[in-house]
């Protein structure tokens, strides 16, 4: 018999079998780090949950079943019901937006060349010449100023670049944007 349920789970749960209960657990998680909690309502948003590190399992003593044993970057420790170790989950999706001419230009130089690369994968590499600023505003670090970046000698919206562009830093392939902090 199949029961289904509208209960649903923190998107980074790849299956329910991964949390860890004091009838189905796993020694070789003590030492990882992950998410602790006593309700299981609790997994609909792990971010409410207790972040450590398990140190020990617990499950001999039958009166009880807090069989997790945490510890907290603060030292504290705690017992819990259910852990789930964080290398099982999902990795959080991070967001972008694209930047502001403020943002852009208290992050880049003038005389920086830059790497990017197309939706085909064509890579780029250009020199950050200067900026535009757009209907005569003064205030380059109003974020509400508008204006276009000076790749060479073509000015190109920075809504624009994220829209088709990548941006290359430190290595790693990026929107050509900013991540947002939620």
């Amino acid at each position: 018999m199949t029961v289904k349920s509208n209960f649903k789970l923190d998107d980074r749960i790849k299956s329910i079998d991964d949390i860890q209960t004091i009838l189905c657990n796993n020694n070789d998680f003590v030492g990882c780090e992950g998410y602790f909690f006593d309700e299981f309502v609790q997994t609909k948003d792990l971010s409410k949950c207790r972040y450590g590190e398990l140190i020990d399992i617990t499950t001999h003593d039958d009166r009880n079943d807090l069989c997790f044993k945490a510890e907290y970057k603060e030292g504290l420790v705690g017992f819990y019901r259910f852990f789930i170790p964080e290398k099982l989950l999902k990795p959080v999706e991070k967001k972008y937006r694209a930047f502001t001419l403020a943002e852009w230009v208290d992050q880049h130089e003038i005389g920086e060349v830059i790497h990017c690369r197309n939706e085909y994968k064509q890579e780029f590499y250009v020199m950050y010449t200067g900026y535009v600023i757009e209907n005569g505003e003064e205030d380059i670090q109003d974020t509400r100023t508008t204006g276009r970046i000076m790749l060479i000698n073509m000015g190109y919206f920075l809504e624009n670049l994220f829209k088709d562009y990548e941006i290359c830093i430190n290595g790693e392939w990026m929107p050509f944007g900013i991540e947002v902090e939620e």
